[in-house]
């Protein structure tokens, strides 16, 4: 046999074992959440009604919710997707200025979605690091509805929809095979003053199922011109993914 083929046959497999793993190192994975955000709301009119919602009153009232994310990742980047959307009536919850004097309880109807679209990419990828830049959009459309069976007082609404920039980090701590803490922090504006979100918390994964536990806080800032001063959601979240 001649001393070449040998030669060509290593290099062909070499190339081969070579495209096999940048094949591998660029599939793309997913990642498919379902979760329940145990938010309460807290927000004030510029006509002065407050609304301070625990999530007690949300789930006792709660006509329609949904909250979802979906993660796509390609090497070092990541397009995510994240949704909710809330339709809820609840007695109580809110205050109405009468005049200038006292303060009323007032019913309260709340609808509304939260929409997420951002891409990442992986800053740092260590054994016990993650570390991710984010950039994207968030749109916050939300319609709030104030009534009272006091006579002398009126039905109020205050509707606020906002595009925003959002930029920020995300990364996870890997404490073991299973146990992690994710986190993430980002910022942001355009339609309002600012936006912001915080969240953390721990996670466990067993094969394709992850189990988390966090704290989120979302809240928005507006022109004192604006129908809405200022919007907030905080509260644990309990998050169930899959990966694929």
């Amino acid at each position: 046999m001649s001393p070449i083929r040998p030669r060509i046959t290593t290099a062909l497999l070499a190339g081969c074992v070579l495209a096999s793993a940048s094949s591998t190192a660029e599939e793309t994975h997913y990642r498919a959440s379902l979760y329940l955000w145990g938010a309460g709301i807290e927000g004030e009119t510029a006509r002065g009604a407050e609304l301070d919602v625990g999530f007690d009153t949300l789930i006792r009232n709660l006509d329609l919710a949904f909250m979802g994310a979906l993660e796509a990742r390609r090497g070092p980047w990541t397009l995510i997707g994240d949704v909710v959307y809330l339709n809820v009536s609840a007695e109580g919850g809110a205050t109405l200025p009468i005049g200038g004097g006292p303060r009323i309880d007032a019913e309260l109807g709340t609808k509304g979605w939260i929409l997420d679209l951002s891409g990442a990419y992986r800053l740092v990828e260590r054994e016990r690091l993650q570390l991710d830049l984010l950039a994207g959009v968030r749109r916050l459309d939300l319609e709030i509805d104030f009534s009272s069976t006091i006579p002398g007082t009126r039905e109020r609404r205050a509707s606020q929809g906002a595009w925003d920039l959002i930029g920020g980090l995300r990364g996870r701590i890997v404490l073991d095979q299973r146990w992690s803490l994710p986190w993430r922090v980002d910022l942001g504006a355009g339609q309002s003053d600012l936006a912001w979100q915080a969240l953390g918390g721990v996670s466990y994964r067993r094969e394709a199922l992850a189990v988390s536990l966090l704290y989120r806080h979302l809240a928005w800032s507006f022109d004192d011109d604006e129908r809405l001063d200022h919007i907030r959601f905080s509260g644990p979240v309990l998050a169930a993914s899959w990966h694929f």
